[in-house]
């Protein structure tokens, strides 16, 4: 992995972690809205259409550190690997159209102000929930890497998002359905908040740790392999190789 990228997406992450910080901040204020709308209407500001890069960007950069552990999980854990890279591609994707559908409302507020249509407010929710599961399941996904490469505690972590977020789409299903742009306001959202950020922030850590996994070429005979002597045989199974 590129030394850049790494770096940067190390560095995203923990703003990603800060991000959530914020949000669970908002959501217990009870405030909590998209950077391109502020009360009820889409908001023009040079400062919203930077949000909307930036939001892209970190999205971009953490997905490029998920895509490197799974390329280390795939040697152990093939149909994880496989199952962590489609759930990162959806993250990607629900991210991209969260921001296109934002960006497209900042292009047309510049000509029309008007207050954000009903519309636009169930195709935010749609993407928004889309996002939150997408990245629920890239977390549980790379649970078997955390579990050998991290600690218990962050392997037991990955498992909460998840189910919060089955919480928060039964709530809005069945309970209090928000009329907003986002979900409604609950302990359970909040706690997802917390997961979240906490996540985030864990795994900017892992990466400064262990960042000789994420530079260094992978080596899959050295993560497959079982040294069972001092000589120049090694045994994968019942395979030998000789170095």
């Amino acid at each position: 992995m590129p030394k850049g990228l790494f770096y940067t997406g190390t560095a995203f992450c923990l703003f990603l972690a800060l991000a959530a910080a914020a949000g669970l901040a908002q959501q217990l204020r009870g405030q909590v809205t998209f950077v391109a709308v502020h009360g009820g209407a889409v908001s023009t500001s040079s400062a919203a259409a930077w949000a909307i890069v930036v939001a892209l960007l970190a999205g971009m950069a953490a997905a490029a550190i998920l895509l490197r552990m799974a390329a280390l999980l795939a040697a152990r854990n093939l149909f994880a690997a496989f199952l962590a890279i489609f759930c990162v591609s959806g993250t990607i994707v629900s991210l991209a159209a969260v921001v296109l559908l934002q960006s497209r409302m900042l292009v047309a507020a510049r000509h029309v102000h008007a207050p954000l249509g009903a519309p636009l407010v169930q195709f935010h929710f749609a993407a928004v929930m889309m996002l939150g599961y997408f990245l629920s399941m890239s977390f549980l996904a790379l649970r078997p890497y955390f579990r050998i490469q991290a600690s218990r505690f962050l392997s037991a972590t990955v498992f909460f998002p998840l189910p919060l977020y089955l919480l928060i789409l039964l709530q809005e299903m069945f309970v209090t359905g928000s009329p907003a742009a986002l979900p409604a306001v609950t302990p359970a959202s909040a706690v997802f908040f917390a997961a979240t950020a906490l996540l985030f922030f864990a795994i900017s850590v892992h990466c400064i740790r262990h960042r000789h996994m994420f530079l260094e070429m992978t080596n899959l005979r050295e993560l497959l392999e079982s040294r069972l002597d001092h000589g120049k045989e090694r045994v994968i199974g019942r395979v030998a190789y000789d170095s």
